[in-house]
């Protein structure tokens, strides 16, 4: 695994609590390696982002003011500052607000430096996300899990952008028979969801590879599983739907609410149907099969 940096840069918005998934995943589309509530009202959330060293923080602080404006939202970004932050700090402050969070009704999702005493007999993910994006907590992860719940039901299954593996060891976990392919470009989110998977004692179900879907050409899988945004899905719609079964099922989710008609078009396009469409906040998942 690549060598950590010493410091971080971050960046720190504040802004009511409505706003927090915008700007979510606008920071995540500027590069933010992983985000953290610093301080949260009934009336404002600040929210920090940190980025690597060496990145142009003055530059992404104009591209989130200028994307709270192009949104008609500028008045809703309360304060924006920029900062450096010693590794060590940053991460005893992240893993200090993640806590245990029951999904759907066979998972929770733990901090594997901090596991519940009672599980209730849910299936218990074990997260440590190190330098990867996804530990459950965000409602685009909630709802693919809650989706793999219902429509996974054994067989292969391909995890695109795989980030902390949570997804792929989701799926190992309900179906202990089956076999997944978790894939990200990402060198660092391979190396996060490799040491989950071992965390969670699935190496022998999960594959992790630096790849995108089109280097799977010849492979299907029952169920295809894409948390990502939704530009990178229509983006990569005709090879996610090539790495479909006939009979399979595709599960996308990352989508902001106003961009999921772009997602449906590409999904149409790609010869697929809309089975289901779920909501979060300002998030969308959707259901699709072959037509």
């Amino acid at each position: 695994m690549p060598n950590k940096p010493n410091s971080w840069n971050l960046v720190t918005l504040t802004l009511a609590p409505a706003h927090e998934d915008f700007a979510s995943s606008l920071l995540f589309d500027l590069g933010t390696l992983g985000t953290i509530t610093l301080e949260e009202t009934a009336e404002e959330i600040k929210l920090g982002a940190y980025f690597e060293e060496s990145s142009d923080t003055s530059g992404i602080a104009q591209a989130i003011k200028a994307e709270f404006a192009r949104a008609g939202r500028e008045h809703d970004l309360i304060a924006l500052s920029l900062s450096t932050v010693e590794d060590a700090d940053w991460m005893h402050k992240w893993k200090e607000g993640f806590e245990a969070a029951a999904i759907g009704t066979r998972l929770l999702v733990a901090p594997s430096w901090k596991l519940p005493a009672h599980t209730d007999g849910r299936e218990v993910i074990q997260i440590d996300p190190g330098m990867a994006f996804g530990t459950g907590t965000h409602e685009t992860t909630r709802l693919c899990l809650e989706l793999i719940e219902r429509y996974w039901h054994g067989g292969d299954l391909l995890d695109v952008g795989t980030g902390t593996g949570i997804l792929a060891i989701a799926a190992a976990l309900l179906q202990p028979e089956s076999i997944i392919t978790a894939i990200d470009v990402d060198p660092v989110a391979v190396e996060v969801a490799r040491e989950n998977t071992a965390i969670n004692r699935v190496t022998n179900q999960i594959s992790v590879h630096e790849m995108q879907p089109g280097n799977l050409a010849g492979q299907s899988f029952d169920v295809v599983v894409a948390n990502l945004t939704a530009e990178v899905l229509v983006d990569l719609m005709e090879e996610l739907a090539a790495c479909m079964k006939p009979v399979g099922w595709i599960i996308v989710s990352g989508i902001l609410n106003e961009l999921s008609n772009d997602v449906e078009r590409s999904a149409r396009e790609a010869e697929l149907k809309i089975i289901e469409r779920q909501h979060s906040g300002e998030w969308t998942a959707l259901v699709a099969r072959r037509l």
